[in-house]
């Protein structure tokens, strides 16, 4: 799967503010933070998009989807490397 640039340089912003935060924080609860905040903003797309309680369960279902493929696409190097802190 090919991402446009655009997409691409929009998660690095994501990532590099990521990485300066763990600079003088755990890494682990910079992670967790990006996935709460994650969860948090798409809550509000939905809900101010006018989501409602029967498609609830569907954008949730979507969501948990999404982030599967997102984080086994990058665990897989399909972007580009991957470093592990455990590297």
């Amino acid at each position: 799967m090919a991402y446009p640039p655009e997409f691409l340089k929009l998660v690095d912003e994501f990532i590099n503010l990521a990485n300066r935060l763990a600079e003088t924080r755990d890494d682990g609860e910079v992670s967790a933070a990006i996935l709460f905040a994650a969860g948090r903003y798409n809550a509000f797309n939905f809900l101010t998009r006018g989501g409602d309680v029967e498609s609830r369960q569907k954008a949730v279902e979507f969501y948990v989807s999404e982030y599967r493929k997102a984080i086994e696409s990058n665990l897989d190097g399909v972007v580009g490397p991957v470093v592990s802190p455990l590297d």
